[in-house]
């Protein structure tokens, strides 16, 4: 496993350009300076940002197909909807769904400052009208934000319109499959983590909710 304390290696290893990698730099220096106001993550090292929130955001890319439109739902200080909006050279929209209104304008502010194209939704995920939305998405995504079969129930709307989700898991990602199986008949795939061995990223092409 490859440890980024910096923006060295993640061109290559992700295959973003140089240009994304430098409007990566600004993002984190963004989130740095908000951190100290705002929790927007738990520890705002700039060494452990890179690994643990951005080279662990761009692993995503390996399941994400160019043009794709993004909705990453609770994208909280921008993870990994932001990291993902600033290597779309393809200009593909991602939605950024975030309730907290400081949060919100953070996000905001990285979407202008890096120049991404992102779009951010100030609201809770059960307010959005997806028939409003520019593009429909195509892909749903998801960080520390609740259990799998939470998860499900939010992306659910999204998913029945053909979408697919890709969620970044931790270490009990089998409990939280089994515990999804009780009320969710889900067609999913779990990948090993690239940045952290007891993570994992699980993919849903299909879930439908079970009939008592």
């Amino acid at each position: 496993m490859t440890t980024f304390t910096g923006p060295e290696g993640i061109q290559e290893a992700f295959a973003v350009s140089r240009e994304a990698v430098e409007r990566l730099q600004q993002y984190v220096d963004l989130l740095v300076r908000w951190n100290r106001s705002i929790n927007l993550v738990a520890n705002a090292d700039p060494a452990h940002v890179w690994h643990r929130h951005i080279a662990d955001s761009l692993q995503l890319t390996r399941y994400i197909d160019s043009g794709e439109t993004i909705i990453d739902l609770g994208s909280g200080g921008g993870l990994p909807g932001i990291p993902l909006a600033i290597t779309r050279a393809d200009k593909a929209k991602v939605y950024l769904v975030e309730s907290n209104h400081k949060k919100a304008a953070f996000l905001t502010q990285a979407a202008r400052i890096t120049g991404s194209p992102a779009m951010v939704i100030p609201k809770r995920i059960e307010q959005i009208d997806l028939d409003a939305l520019p593009r429909p998405p195509q892909v749903v995504t998801a960080r520390a934000l609740a259990p799998l079969t939470l998860l499900l129930e939010y992306a659910s709307p999204i998913l029945a319109q053909g979408a697919r989700a890709v969620f970044l898991k931790g270490q009990d990602v089998e409990s939280e499959l089994t515990e999804a199986a009780k009320s969710w008949r889900i067609d999913a795939v779990v990948q090993t983590s690239l940045v952290d061995d007891s993570g994992s990223v699980v993919i849903v092409r299909k879930a439908s909710r079970l009939v008592d």
